[in-house]
């Protein structure tokens, strides 16, 4: 059975945001990404492709919201923790490259929701405690 049939798509809502636009308007990319490859199950090599884009921008995602984090005085040890997440999911990205494309997938998807939803959605609460500049 073909794995789109079965694998969701990522839908941005309003309620994932942030309110920090550069953030916001990166995660809403993976999502993007993360739909192409759900999109691409009969074109390995594209699959391939748009799984390789996912990684790179994920560490250009993760490498710009650290920074983020770290301009408006994130706590130290929370940062952390935070940046200690980014690198699992790399790690483990890497090592589910050769599993079945539903798996991958179905990582990606489930880590993408619940990061957003219980770990970054803290950066935004956190910023807007803060009254730091940049979040609306």
């Amino acid at each position: 059975m073909a794995y789109s049939q079965t694998m969701k798509r990522l839908d941005w809502i309003p309620a994932l945001a942030l309110n920090s636009e550069p953030v916001d308007y990166q995660h809403q990319h993976l999502f993007e990404i993360y739909n192409s490859a759900v999109d691409h199950e009969d074109d390995l090599l594209d699959k391939e492709g748009v799984l390789c884009q996912l990684f790179e921008y994920a560490q250009f995602h993760f490498s710009d919201e650290e920074a983020l984090m770290e301009s408006v005085g994130y706590p130290p040890q929370a940062l952390e923790a935070h940046k200690r997440l980014h690198r699992d999911f790399i790690q483990r990205l890497d090592v589910l490259q050769s599993a079945p494309a539903w798996e991958l997938l179905d990582y990606i998807r489930e880590w993408l929701l619940r990061h957003i939803m219980a770990e970054d959605s803290k950066i935004g609460r956190f910023m807007r405690e803060q009254n730091k500049a940049g979040v609306e």
